[in-house]
């Protein structure tokens, strides 16, 4: 946002000179139609407010000695100090029919600006030329003679432009034009403000009166002098804050907050951090505090569910969460709040709105425009968290020609089914494993938030989550080039991210799919033969619930700790009914769906793993904590020994040595949810010889 400030001429060019009280004819116009004599009292109004009682007493015996169109002179007295002070004010002002103000002047010793006065009725010129001559040009501001008696003092000029601060209000309410604020000031001889009070302004106001008063207060000006002599002045002073462009009415506006919060299933529970809040307990004291009964990492009749979930993107929450956040000012509280069967209170730390503008006739490019932000990440960080929302914005707006094609594709075989948040939609599963469909997902999210919910703040995620199952693998890999295909170019550093995609060159032979912001998890089924592949719904359900709630948004997990950690929990052991118990890898499992007997071994790829390792050698461990997605590792045959060595890693750390490095991988798994993961924290928790732990790993590989 932009400012611009300047001071206002003192008043009208004026015709003809001040003329005395009782020779004066009646003003052009009164405040409100009203007679002459309700000037007085708003005039005295305004004279108490510019000589509050402290030092000195109100003014007294106010009367008026002279008027003229848009002004006049007054004459008034004050006690300071026992000693009794005779001043005159000269006031420009302002009349309509429901405003009469003082708009401008100033005041000084009532001997020394009625002398000054005086000057105006008898101007002294120079001695007139020769015929035809021209006149002499005026004398410049500090001497001349004119006939307006606001003329006769230059007005004070600030010594630095003055800038104030755009208020959190008129930020969040991405104001569209110019909005203009215009304050009497106060200035004293010395060039101090000491007052300020508003003309006009804007209306709903947005916090810009108080912005302007704030900015005005803190500036120093260069005294102004009547005569070579310091004296008090009322000026007139107009803030300009800079909005939006017309054209931004067509730009996307989206906003992220820092948000501390307590979450419950019980409205009791919240009601009562509400209470502990207004009797004085902090927010962060009440978090730490466990609820009654329950606790987070081992959920009771109702958990409370909270914590720092960091810069959270406006657009993933309730609208009714989405409303008060916007509403409460940064550092305020809002809630508490009940949306989609849940309870909220939320403190708000911090927040940025920005615009998204398309540019070219098809909307091929995109850039964006920070409009206001107030505790908001700094540099990198700022423009990651912006980019992982894009990211989510983006995948979005391709959401509806995925669902599109994917009905296209399935045809009259697809049957739709909703079971809690998941619509399922399938062309080759029947009702039974629909239903185990479901069941295997509510498992990922029993054993997620079991390993999560000790380590970080886990968001409540109760949004519609699409999931597709193929008949065939064709059309699996079909909807995932249309989804990349579909990718909108941002301006330099905003790509988005494709998505997870398990190709056929991994050890085992499932593809599987789970695409961020837009909430589709999709997995082909034609590699168990038209069966459900539990295996890769779990993978894919586990890296749907990172992201959706412990990665902290903006933040990006390495790429082994994402998928060793999917892999540790889609190859665990599962129970007879359908729970992830984690740790044990059995020789082979089978689960019963109605008719249907599904069998997998998660032994069959640890062998071709460790086979190929035996032939190729080990997994440098360095050199897997510093790869990234889309690095050669990721990719091609190398993917084999990627995606098994992250997944044994994982394993190792869980449970190697008889849990010795357990501790330390909670640890670690917490600074990855926060986007501080990586080769250095690596070592700082682990040791900075990783020589005898990366020997343990691989003799642990020979033993699983």
């Amino acid at each position: 946002m932009r400012f611009r400030s300047h001071f206002l001429p003192a008043a009208l060019v004026l015709a003809g000179a001040v003329a005395l009280a009782d020779e004066s004819p009646p003003p052009d116009r009164q405040s409100s139609g009203a007679a002459r004599d309700e000037v007085l009292p708003r005039l005295v109004e305004f004279l108490d407010w510019a000589h509050p009682e402290g030092a000195c007493g109100a003014p007294t015996g106010v009367r008026i000695t002279g008027r003229w169109a848009g002004g006049l002179t007054a004459r008034y007295e004050i006690v300071c100090g026992g000693a009794t002070r005779a001043l005159q004010g000269v006031f420009g002002t302002r009349a309509s029919d429901t405003v009469w103000q003082v708009s401008s002047g100033f005041e000084g010793e009532a001997d020394r600006i009625a002398a000054a006065l005086a000057s105006l009725k008898e101007p002294s010129r120079a001695a007139p030329g020769p015929t035809g001559s021209l006149e002499p040009p005026p004398l410049d501001l500090e001497t001349r003679t004119s006939s307006d008696p606001l003329d006769l003092v230059p007005p004070p000029k600030p010594t630095a432009e003055i800038v104030p601060e755009y208020p959190e209000e008129a930020g969040r309410a991405r104001l569209i034009g110019d909005a203009h604020v215009t304050l009497l000031a106060e200035i004293s001889p010395e060039g101090a403000p000491l007052r300020a009070r508003p003309l006009r302004g804007p209306d709903p106001d947005l916090g810009m009166r108080g912005a302007a008063t704030a900015a005005v207060m803190q500036t120093h000006f260069s005294p102004a002098r009547l005569r070579g002599k310091p004296l008090t002045y009322f000026a007139p002073i107009e803030l300009t804050f800079a909005g939006l462009p017309p054209e931004s009415r067509g730009w996307e506006h989206r906003a992220l907050f820092h948000v501390l919060a307590i979450v419950s299933s019980d409205g009791e529970t919240v009601d009562d951090a509400f209470r502990r809040l207004q009797a004085g307990e902090s927010f962060e004291t009440i978090l730490r505090a466990p609820p009654s009964g329950a606790t987070a990492a081992e959920p009771g009749p109702s958990p409370v569910r909270g914590g720092d979930w960091g810069f959270v993107s406006a657009a993933t929450l309730p609208a009714a969460v989405r409303k008060a956040l916007h509403e409460t000012r940064v550092g305020g509280t809002a809630g508490p709040v009940t949306a989609e069967g849940l309870h909220y209170l939320l403190q708000k730390l911090g927040e940025v709105y920005y615009a998204l503008r398309l540019h070219g006739a098809g909307g091929g490019e995109m850039s964006y425009q920070v409009l206001h932000q107030r505790n908001a990440p700094e540099g990198e960080a700022l423009r990651h968290a912006l980019e992982s929302d894009i990211a989510d914005y983006l995948a979005e707006r391709r959401r509806d020609a995925y669902v599109n094609e994917a009905a296209r594709l399935m045809g009259i075989h697809q049957q739709q089914v909703q079971i809690g948040q998941l619509l399922i939609h399938t062309d080759v599963l029947d009702e039974a494993e629909v239903k185990m469909l479901g069941q295997v997902v509510e498992a990922a999210v029993q054993a997620h938030e079991s390993f999560w919910a000790p380590l970080v703040a886990l968001r409540p995620f109760n949004q519609q989550v699409l999931v597709y199952a193929w008949a065939r693998q064709a059309d699996h890999d079909r909807l995932h080039r249309l989804w990349q295909s579909g990718r909108v170019p941002v301006a330099p550093g905003l790509a988005a991210e494709p998505g997870e995609l398990r190709t056929p060159a991994e050890p085992w032979r499932y593809a599987g799919t789970y695409i961020p912001a837009s909430r589709i998890l999709s997995v082909p089924c034609e590699p168990m033969g038209g069966h459900l592949p539990v295996p890769v719904v779990i993978h894919e359900a586990i890296h749907m619930l990172d992201y959706e709630r412990a990665y902290r948004p903006g933040g990006q997990a390495s790429k082994w700790f994402q998928e060793g950690l999917a892999t540790y929990f889609s190859f665990s052991q599962i129970g007879g009914r359908l729970t992830i118990e984690p740790g044990e890898i059995r020789r082979s499992r089978t689960i019963i769906s109605g008719q249907v007997r599904l069998q997998f071994d998660p032994r069959v790829p640890l062998l071709e793993y460790i086979k190929k390792i035996r032939e190729e050698g080990a997994m440098p461990l360095r050199d897997l904590l510093a790869s990234r997605a889309g690095d050669p590792l990721w990719s091609g045959e190398r993917a084999v020994l990627a995606y098994s060595a992250s997944w044994t890693l994982v394993h190792f750390l869980m449970h190697g040595d008889r849990g010795r490095y357990r501790a330390a991988f909670g640890e670690y798994a917490r600074l990855e949810a926060q986007g501080q993961g990586g080769v250095e924290t690596f070592t700082r928790l682990f040791g900075p010889d990783l020589g005898p732990l990366e020997e343990a790993w691989h003799d642990d590989e020979e033993n699983l």
